[in-house]
């Protein structure tokens, strides 16, 4: 037993310095990642890591869930190493407060042996705290783009030792408006810096910002992310606009278990919190997401649906782009997407690692265009359902839903509608599908016009769908009432209808129809007597076809083919001549056919066919993709307002709700560091150690320990001024007890001289008429003398 633990210790101990050795980790690093738990790397992390430890530019399309944050923190841990007091060397941008929170998690518990130290800086917090956390110069910054941004403005910091830079969910980063905090951050960082790009979709602005900010950047996309899996069942419903709910209550009932996990795609936000009050009050329990969801309930959502307390999740296209939900097992398309590249976003969630599943897609008149560009660009041909096709995994076949069906939930549609919230959710759901319609990209020219050229015959010779027949069994006959019901046209007119029978009216009719009714019968003769012609000599075509080939090429030699081709007269044509091309070309001559040839596995090829720009869920940003005109005083005529300014706009409201100049500049920054007396030296690196070594004796080679915001530790200067503060209040406390004793002394002297002539009145008074008047200086030197007024006070202190 005890040389079996042996045994199983040295495998265990070859297989993780194996592990180690294939990413090139150090044992730092993958301590960290064995305490976490991390046994083997997810498929992001298989692909990410090698070219980003290459030092490789990378962008990375990955879902919430798949491990992308370590996929980016083990790199940086990696090359970072150990702790570097020179300044910041990586920079992790996350465009929310709780993302950035949650990435300055991940990096502190994988960076827990490496001794780096990181620090994390996002709106709300007061800038003191953020100037306090720079000064420390940290190696790993997490921060969010509008707060890093205003630091570094109001800091003036360079930024020269930064090496890594990431861009977490790099979509929204762009879709919140942050294209400009992000370009100031670029500006201040060397060009020689590593760039990842972490996204979920890839927007049409992240591919720009790509090619002009990456340095030859890496394209990362799983398989299963831009593929329809063979094993994916498509069906498509043809339905009108306000039956789509009805269809959406059978579907859930009928088609899927309980067991079975099932995202609802809706157009906007209004349509998710309308359909989730339909579902909960046909006691279906679901979960949604839309975009402008507080966090903390996407998140708890987010969390009831992977652990299967709900198994329907109703969301938008953008709330949905950076879920992962690695086994879903039904899609449905409430709305049909504008998209073919988004359809294959949604749907290509679906039957994945082998399994089964399905995308049913509701869709209406309107979208039925949309629905013909998915299918060129699937590169298959729209097969509409006939009644005799049965239903195949293998075949997308195009059908209707019985009327039947949509009638099942017309009462409990009519009771829900009644609902004062729900009624007023339905009106708020119908005006943001009109401006939803009206910001929507068109579909292709000519699909439009095969629709409206074809949309009758579309919807009358459409059978039903072979899933929903299987479900229903109609019967043949109520299915042909129905249909003679539809192609049913009363032969009277109105003239006839609410008519006596003595009525003229009636006798005009009649006399009308028996003038015409020749000419009629003529013309439909002559229209069948043309299209019999018609079909005749396509028969007689295709007979003279088969005589003249009848018999085979293997009958005839080739000296025999040669001899009767040259029998046959040449017409000789004109010689044209070609004209001479005095110039040379920009391109070779065969530089289109070689490009059609060519494979081509650059970044800007692979970024083309990923690109895919998600329309808005709510009325903001929907407001915001419109194109508008404005008009330009100056060029005198209307330009898009998107690039125009207003002057007026000078200030902006940063991530903590303050408005601030739209500089970011307000000097806070100036006045903590003259409250706090660091030496901070703008012209000096900003990262760099000598600004914190101001004061030290020469002589000394002393390294300066970094002090933190509040430092304990005077500078000379400090010192200096407090003690002229202290010689100052003595001064002014000396003077002000000399003016006290000379104001006692003053005080003292008049009260004695005012008791001494009170006295000498008195004795004046007592001897008046009994005593001669006594001469000049009788009492000189005789008797007493009035005492003089005391000396109050101290002797002067010697300082």
């Amino acid at each position: 037993m005890c040389l079996c633990t042996k045994i199983m210790n040295k495998i265990c101990i070859f297989l993780e310095i194996l592990c180690s050795q294939v990413y090139c980790l150090d044992n730092n690093v993958f301590r960290a990642l064995e305490k976490k738990g991390f046994k083997q790397p997810t498929p992001i992390q298989r692909k990410g890591i090698p070219p980003i430890l290459d030092g490789r530019d990378v962008v990375a399309m990955s879902r919430t869930g798949s491990g992308k944050t370590a996929a980016f923190v083990v790199p940086m841990l990696q090359k970072l190493k150990m702790r570097n007091p020179t300044g910041i060397r990586a920079i992790l941008i996350s465009p929310t407060r709780e993302l950035a929170v949650q990435t300055f998690n991940v990096v502190k518990e994988l960076g827990r042996f490496t001794g780096l130290r990181a620090a994390c800086i996002v709106g709300g917090e007061s800038l003191q705290e953020n100037f306090a956390i720079i000064h420390q110069t940290p190696d790993i910054l997490i921060a969010t783009p509008g707060r890093l941004a205003h630091i570094a403005v109001e800091m003036e910091l360079k930024l020269d030792f930064v090496q890594y830079i990431v861009f977490d969910e790099a979509d929204r980063l762009f879709e919140m408006g942050f294209a400009d905090q992000v370009n100031e951050i670029i500006r201040r960082i060397p060009e020689s810096r590593q760039t990842l790009l972490f996204s979920a979709t890839l927007p049409k602005m992240i591919v720009e910002f790509a090619k002009a900010g990456l340095n030859d950047p890496c394209l990362i996309r799983l398989d299963t992310d831009n593929k329809i899996s063979e094993k994916l069942s498509m069906i498509f419903l043809l339905c009108r606009g306000h039956e789509k709910m009805n269809a959406l209550l059978y579907l859930i009932r009928e088609f899927i278990s309980n067991n079975e996990q099932t995202v609802v795609f809706c157009a906007t936000m209004k349509h998710v919190e309308y359909v989730v009050a339909i579902l909960e009050k046909a006691n279906i329990s679901c979960t949604h997401l839309y975009s402008a969801l507080d966090p903390t309930a996407r998140k708890e959502n987010i969390q009831k649906f992977h652990d299967k307390q709900t198994n329907i999740l109703v969301v938008t296209d953008v709330a949905a782009r950076g879920v992962d939900i690695p086994l879903l097992d039904n899609v449905i398309n409430l709305h049909f997407p504008a998209k073919a590249k988004l359809f294959v976003h949604r749907v290509g969630r679906v039957a994945r690692a082998g399994k089964s599943g399905r995308a049913f897609s509701l869709i209406s008149p309107d979208e039925i265009p949309y629905l013909v560009d998915l299918h060129l660009f699937l590169g298959r041909g729209c097969k509409f359902a006939k009644e005799s096709d049965k239903y195949l995994l293998t075949e997308h076949l195009i059908g209707k839903i019985p009327t039947r069906i949509i009638h099942l939930d017309t009462d409990f549609m009519k009771a829900c509608h009644e609902c004062i919230d729900i009624s007023d959710i339905h009106f708020k759901s119908e005006n943001a599908m009109k401006k939803y319609i009206a910001t929507r990209p068109q579909a292709s020219a000519e699909s439009i016009r095969r629709t409206k050229s074809e949309m009758k015959h579309i919807f009358e010779t459409t059978a039903t769908h072979p899933i929903l027949r299987e479900k229903m069994d109609d019967d043949k006959t109520t299915v042909d009432v129905l249909k003679q019901l539809k192609s049913f046209r009363p032969r009277a007119t109105i003239f006839e209808v609410r008519s006596n029978g003595t009525a003229k009216t009636i006798e005009v009719m009649k006399e009308k129809r028996k003038a015409h009714e020749s000419v009629i019968q003529e013309r439909k003769k002559n229209e069948l007597k043309r299209k019999l012609e018609e079909l005749e000599k396509c028969k007689e075509e295709e007979s003279n076809t088969v005589k003249k080939h009848e018999g085979t090429v293997d009958e005839y030699d080739d000296v025999c083919i040669e001899a009767a081709f040259d029998d046959i007269p040449v017409l000789e044509e004109p010689i044209k001549k070609k004209k001479k091309n005095l110039y040379l070309s920009a391109i070779p001559e065969d530089f289109f056919t070689e490009k059609q040839m060519a494979i081509d596995n650059s970044f800007n090829a692979m970024a083309q066919d990923s690109c895919i720009d998600l329309l808005a869920d709510d009325d903001l940003t929907m407001h915001k993709q419109q194109q508008k005109q404005v008009w330009d005083r100056k060029k005198k005529k209307f330009i898009s307002a998107g690039g125009k300014e207003d002057p007026k706009n000078k200030k902006i409201r940063a991530e903590d709700g303050h408005w601030v100049k739209a500089s970011y500049k307000s000097g806070v920054y100036k006045d903590w560091v003259s409250k706090q007396k660091l030496g901070f030296n703008k012209e000096e690196d900003n990262n760099d150690e000598s600004r914190f070594s101001k004061g030290l004796k020469k002589g000394k080679d002393k390294k300066s320990s970094k002090p933190s915001g509040k430092n304990e530790l005077r500078s000379v200067d400090q010192i200096l001024k407090s003690r002229k503060a202290k010689n100052k209040a003595r001064e002014f406390h000396e003077t002000r007890h000399l003016e006290k004793v000379k104001a006692k002394e003053a005080a003292a002297k008049k009260k004695y001289t005012k008791k001494f002539n009170s006295d000498d009145k008195s004795s004046r008074k007592g001897t008046k008429g009994n005593h001669k008047k006594m001469p000049k200086g009788h009492n000189k030197g005789k008797g007493r003398a009035p005492r003089e007024a005391p000396k109050y006070g101290r002797k002067k202190k010697k300082f």
